[in-house]
C-alpha cells in the first residue's frame, strides 16, 4: 500500500502522439464513427466526463491539425489541456513523460493514462479504476485483462520518477511487471479493452454508433 500526504488530485492524461503509422496516409485518431466523431474527440470526451480533476492530450508537434480539432471541438473546456510531446518522435515514452511533466504542473496525486486510439473505454470504468486506486491506494491500479494489468493505467504519483526514465516506443508495461503485487486489478468489461489501430479496425470503428457513455 502506498501512503502519501498528498490531497487526491487525478488527472487524467490522454496519449494522442503517436506516429500512427499501420493506418498511414489516414490518421487513425481523426477517423470518424458512424455518429460523425472522430476517435480522438471521443477517447477525449470520456476523460472529460470522469472523476479526474483535469485532462491532459500530450499530441505532436508535426500534427497541428490534431490539436486544432480539439480546440474546435471543445471551446471553452475549463477541463482540458494541451500537450505538446517535442520528442514524440522517439515513441510512446516520449508522450508519457510529456503527460507526466504536465500532470507535476498541474500538482496530480496520481495520473490516469488513457490511449486515445482505445475509444471503447467507458466513463464507469475511468470512474471505477479511480475510486479503486483511491480506496486502495495502489502503486498503480489496471484493468484485469486475464490476470494481467491492461489499459488505461492509473499511477501514483510515487512512480512518476520511473515512468519518466522509460525510453524507447514503449509505456509502463515492464513497470507494471516489476511492480507485481503492489498492481491492483479492477474487473472490467473485455470488450472496453480493444484499440483501433490497422485499416481493418478503423472500418469496425465506422460503423460504431454514437457514443454512450
Amino acid at each position: 500500500m502506498v501512503k502519501s500526504n498528498t490531497a487526491f488530485r487525478p488527472i487524467a492524461l490522454v496519449l494522442a502522439a503517436g506516429r500512427s503509422s499501420r493506418t498511414a496516409p489516414d490518421h487513425k485518431l481523426l477517423a470518424h464513427d458512424a455518429a460523425g466523431q472522430t476517435m480522438l474527440a471521443r477517447t477525449v470526451s470520456t476523460a472529460l466526463h470522469s472523476n479526474a480533476e483535469q485532462v491532459v492530450v500530450v499530441v505532436p508537434p508535426d500534427k497541428p491539425e490534431l490539436s486544432a480539432h480539439l480546440s474546435n471541438t471543445f471551446q471553452n473546456e475549463q477541463k482540458l489541456h494541451l500537450c505538446l510531446a517535442h520528442d514524440a518522435a522517439d515513441g510512446l515514452s516520449a508522450s508519457l513523460r510529456a503527460g507526466i511533466e504536465a500532470a507535476e504542473a498541474l500538482k496530480a496525486s496520481s495520473v490516469l493514462v488513457c490511449l486515445a486510439d482505445m475509444p471503447l473505454v467507458s466513463t464507469g470504468l475511468l470512474n471505477a479504476l479511480l475510486a479503486e486506486h483511491r480506496r486502495h491506494q495502489a502503486a498503480a491500479t489496471a484493468p484485469d485483462r486475464g490476470g494481467r494489468p491492461g489499459n488505461p493505467v492509473v499511477w501514483s504519483s510515487t512512480e512518476f520518477a520511473a515512468l519518466k526514465q522509460i525510453r524507447g516506443d514503449k509505456g509502463g508495461r515492464a513497470l507494471l511487471q516489476a511492480l507485481g503485487q503492489k498492481v491492483h486489478l479492477v474487473p472490467a468489461p473485455l470488450e472496453e479493452l480493444v484499440d483501433f489501430d490497422t485499416p481493418e479496425r478503423l472500418a469496425v470503428y465506422a460503423r460504431l454508433p454514437a457514443q454512450s457513455g
